[in-house]
C-alpha cells in the first residue's frame, strides 16, 4: 500500500461507496473500478472519486484490489479482467463465500487473496467510522505481507478488532446467521406478530410498535448490554413470557430446522440453491411486502417514529 493511487475498489454498492467514503476521509488514494456503462458512474463522478474502466489496460498499473461487487459475479470478474492484473495482485473479499464456492484462490493462484469482512451493514460501516465507533471484522491473509495491508487497510476502513478466520468458515457462519435469524426469523416473526394482532382487533399504530419499533430497541438492548443485564432489565412480564415464547417456539422441531441450515451449508447443497436468478426473487419478495399492511404503516408512522 506504499505506491500511490496502488487500491482499486471493484463496483460502487452500497459496501463500496461506505469503504471508499471511509478511505477518501483517511486520506487514502484510490480508484473506483466499473464497466463503462455503469448507471454507478454518475454518483461516483458526483463524489469526485477517480474511475477507470473494467476490461482495459488500466487494470494493471494497480496491485490492491477490493473486490466489493456481488458474490455472484466474482468469477465472471476474474475471467473478464486476469489478463490485466500483474503476478502477486491482492485481492481482498469482504465476504468468503465466492472463494469457498468457487476455489478462486486455487484457479487463480498466481494472485493473493484475502478476507477482510466487517460485520455491519454498509451504512452501520459508515455510521461507526464518522462517530470513531466500533467495527469487529473477519480477517484471513495467505502470507505475511497480506497481513501487513490488510490490517492497514482495516485501519484506514475504522475496522477497530479483527479476528483471524478463513474463507469456509467465514462462508458457512455468514450464510447460517442470515437464514436463521437476520434476515428469516426477524423480520417474517416480526410480519406474522404485526398480522396476528391486527387480525384480533388491535390497532395499526400499536401493532407496529409492539411488533415492528421495539425491534430496535430490544435488540440494541440484548447486543449492547449483553445477554445476563437484558434479562436482568426487563419487566417481569416480560421475563416470564420470554420463556413461555421459549419454550414454545424454540422446541425439538425448531432445533431439527436449524440444523438443516446448517447441514444444507456445511454439504455445499445451498450454494446450489443461489444459482437462481436473483433479481426475479428480489422483485418477487419485494412484492409480497408492498402487499402487506406492515409495509404500508410503516410508511406511514415513519416520519412520526423513526430517526
Amino acid at each position: 500500500m506504499n505506491s500511490k493511487n496502488s487500491i482499486v475498489i471493484v463496483g460502487f454498492g452500497s459496501q463500496a461507496r461506505a469503504w471508499a467514503l471511509n478511505l477518501r476521509d483517511s486520506l487514502v488514494p484510490f480508484k473506483i473500478a466499473l464497466q463503462p456503462q455503469s448507471s454507478s458512474l454518475k454518483k461516483v463522478q458526483e463524489l469526485g472519486f477517480e474511475s477507470i474502466s473494467l476490461e482495459s489496460a488500466e487494470l494493471s498499473n494497480n496491485s490492491i484490489f477490493l473486490v466489493l461487487i456481488p458474490d455472484d459475479l466474482h468469477l465472471s470478474f476474474f475471467k473478464k479482467n486476469e489478463s490485466f492484473f500483474k503476478d502477486g495482485s491482492h485481492f481482498i473479499y469482504a465476504h468468503g463465500f465466492s472463494v469457498s464456492k468457487e476455489k478462486l484462490n486455487i484457479i487463480y493462484a498466481r494472485f493473493r487473496h484475502s478476507l477482510l469482512a466487517p460485520k455491519a451493514i454498509a451504512s452501520d460501516v459508515r455510521f461507526q467510522y464518522e462517530t470513531k465507533g466500533k467495527i469487529g471484522a473477519a480477517y484471513y491473509a495467505q502470507t505475511d505481507e497480506s497481513e501487513k495491508e490488510l490490517k492497514v487497510l482495516a485501519a484506514h476502513l475504522g475496522f477497530t478488532a479483527l479476528y483471524k478466520s478463513h474463507f469456509d468458515e467465514e462462508c458457512m457462519a455468514d450464510l447460517f446467521s442470515e437464514q436463521s435469524l437476520l434476515c428469516s426469523l426477524i423480520p417474517y416473526a416480526s410480519l406474522k406478530s404485526y398480522n396476528l394482532l391486527r387480525s384480533n382487533g388491535v390497532s395499526a399504530e400499536v401493532a407496529f410498535m409492539e411488533c415492528y419499533l421495539e425491534l430496535k430497541s430490544i435488540s440494541g438492548a440484548f447486543v449492547t448490554l449483553g445477554p445476563e443485564a437484558f434479562f436482568n432489565l426487563i419487566s417481569p412480564n416480560a421475563l416470564i413470557g420470554s420463556q413461555k415464547g421459549r419454550h414454545l417456539l424454540l422446541d425439538k422441531d425448531f432445533d431439527r430446522r436449524l440444523e438443516q441450515i446448517l447441514i444444507d451449508i456445511k454439504n455445499k447443497q445451498f450454494y446450489k440453491e443461489v444459482e437462481v436468478d436473483s433479481k426475479t426473487l428480489r422483485q418477487q419478495v419485494l412484492d409480497e411486502w408492498s402487499k402487506e399492511e406492515l409495509s404500508q404503516t410503516f410508511l406511514k408512522l415513519k416520519a412520526e417514529l423513526i430517526v
